[in-house]
């Protein structure tokens, strides 16, 4: 064991003697992998970054198209598709149905709810955080939520702060965060919970109803289906007793006022209208075509860099093989004498690799802080035009960043080791006389 322990240390020893002997040589190669590694690095993360940003900026924008039942009003701006108020409801079962048509990437159930609070009359839109696309990304940058039954959030003209807290149907509620402006003043004086809330509050409504001998008339709401919109607005408007159960109309869980559609990437939205169409009893609104073609080509934006670091990481290889290459040609001699002094031909590949290994990682961890001082730069130069036109920097993941630093010292000494593979093992299979002749033999 030790004898093995020796031999290990003699053939590292002889590598690192070996990437000393041609200091300016081994120098370039390690800037050359430096600077690969850093750019590479730089790129998948501002790219990753920049793509996150213009991703939430483009759900800014709200969905490409809306489903709505027959006889909604749908507010269309420059800036957002939203819904407007309504007392027309479709199954929430139906999202099913929507999230099987091919085309169709994301489905976002919405339900607008009239509603009161101390006297003043409110709209309340309950979503499915997880489905969302159009409300959470108006939260201030970096925020992130956990909505319980008691949350709200409120649009950016509501005068109540986050922090305070509302009745509503006897319930507390907590106002957690404060959306961005929209422009949009639907969006921007409504009060916002997940649809758990909302049932919740609905419940509650009941429960005063009860005690207060009211009845309740509301019926569960059936599957889209073709409707009079006069006739469905003359049904719901029904008037209710004065008091606390005026927070909420008489209601029902499992309604749902819109679906708000996200396209996939290369769907055309006229054929995911057609699909969508069959279904009766439903209007479709397209929001800006324009920017539903962006947003389907920003996929391609963070592949196309993807591809540019493989391409770059390739170079690498080929430049890699073909310095050892001409490494191993000039050693020729030297090699020989090693193996005719008893070294083993894969002692000879050893100390080939290992030396390349060397080079490579000190270049790699280089890299790695040369990549990180470049997003840096970025981050405080692109980064803040960017924001200054809407569109956040936002930072990979913690697991996504620890990734691309353990790739960046892991692939620099594989490309290493993988390009000076074939040079070490034309050398093994020479003959040590042959080598010993000629530093040029082949």
């Amino acid at each position: 064991m030790t004898k093995l322990r020796g031999t290990h240390f003699l053939l590292l020893r002889l590598a690192a003697q070996n990437v000393g002997r041609r200091r300016v040589r081994t120098l370039f190669l390690g800037l050359s992998i430096t600077m690969a590694v850093g750019v590479g690095l730089a790129a998948f993360v501002t790219g990753w970054a920049l793509r996150d940003g213009i991703a939430t900026s483009f759900s800014r924008m709200g969905a490409d198209l809306v489903v709505v039942p027959v006889g909604t009003l749908v507010n269309i701006t420059s800036t957002l598709l939203t819904v407007q108020p309504t007392d027309q409801e479709f199954d929430a079962r139906l999202v099913e149905k929507l999230r099987t048509i091919p085309g169709i990437a994301q489905v976002a159930p919405q339900r607008i709810v009239r509603a009161e609070i101390e006297g003043h009359p409110i709209n309340l839109i309950a979503f499915d955080p997880t489905a969302d696309f159009t409300v959470q990304p108006w939260l201030p940058e970096g925020q992130r939520l956990r909505l319980t039954t008691q949350s709200l959030i409120v649009g950016e003209r509501v005068g109540n702060k986050p922090g305070e807290v509302l009745n509503l149907c006897s319930r507390s509620m907590v106002i957690e965060a404060r959306l961005g402006n929209t422009g949009v003043g639907p969006f921007d004086d409504s009060y916002f919970l997940s649809f758990p809330a909302l049932d919740a509050l609905i419940a509650a409504r009941q429960k005063i109803s009860v005690a207060a001998g009211v009845p309740i008339s509301a019926k569960p709401v059936a599957p889209a289906q073709s409707v009079d919109p006069l006739a469905v607005l003359a049904t719901h408007h029904h008037a209710v007793p004065s008091g606390p159960i005026n927070c909420l109309p008489d209601l029902w869980p499992d309604g749902v006022s819109a679906f708000l559609l996200q396209l996939s990437p290369g769907a055309s939205a006229g054929s995911v209208k057609f699909a969508v169409g069959q279904i009766p009893g439903l209007k479709i609104v397209a929001g800006n075509p324009v920017f539903t073609a962006s947003r389907q080509a920003l996929g391609s934006l963070f592949w196309g860099i993807a591809v540019f670091a493989g391409l770059l990481l390739l170079a690498l290889l080929f430049l890699v093989a073909l310095l050892f290459s001409a490494i191993v040609q000039e050693r020729y001699r030297e090699i020989g004498l090693l193996r005719a002094m008893g070294a083993r031909p894969t002692q000879i590949m050893s100390i080939i690799l290992i030396e390349a290994g060397l080079i490579t990682s000190l270049g790699g961890l280089f890299g790695l802080g040369f990549g990180l001082s470049l997003v840096l730069a970025f981050a405080r130069s692109l980064g803040f035009y960017f924001a200054s036109l809407g569109v956040p920097f936002a930072w990979p993941p913690d697991s996504a960043m620890w990734l691309a630093a353990v790739s960046a010292m892991v692939f620099p000494a594989c490309i290493g080791i993988v390009g000076a593979f074939i040079p070490a093992w034309r050398a093994r299979q020479q003959e040590p006389y042959l080598m010993i002749q000629t530093e040029n033999a082949r």
